[in-house]
């Protein structure tokens, strides 16, 4: 029982609101959102470089990982904005409004390389639970 409590705890954790990031209010990041949905992944990733948390979420809970995965970028600029949003902590399990997390927006989009990053990412994430319990 503590083997899988230890991974719902360390899910759950990922799945925590978070509505303010750094002393700033959900509207000082619209542009950021923007950026995102529209595809414009670069100037997203300049304006993120400056942060150590990624994980704030936008008036219908989307966060910037499920926005990425919505975006009109195409799949290449997609993976990699993914990569570092990973590389900076991102939540992967946070769901929107709709109960939709990032991997579901990319099986309805067949972003199928941003899938199995996400996929081996949480495999990853369990296996190093496994590694601390035993």
């Amino acid at each position: 029982m503590g083997f899988l409590s230890s991974i719902s705890e360390k899910l759950n954790r990922c799945s925590k609101k978070n509505q303010f990031v750094m002393g700033k209010l959900e509207e000082d990041f619209e542009d950021l959102f923007n950026f995102v949905v529209s595809g414009n992944l670069e100037m997203a990733q300049l304006q993120l470089n400056g942060y150590t948390d990624v994980n704030f979420k936008n008036s219908s809970k989307s966060t910037l990982l499920i926005s990425a995965c919505r975006s009109n970028a195409n799949e290449k600029e997609i993976f990699h904005f993914t990569q570092f949003l990973l590389n900076k902590g991102a939540y992967i399990m946070k769901k929107d409004t709709s109960g939709r997390a990032a991997v579901d927006y990319c099986e309805q989009n067949k972003l199928f390389k941003v899938k199995m990053l996400l996929c081996k990412t949480l495999d990853s994430i369990i296996k190093d639970n496994i590694a601390d319990f035993f």
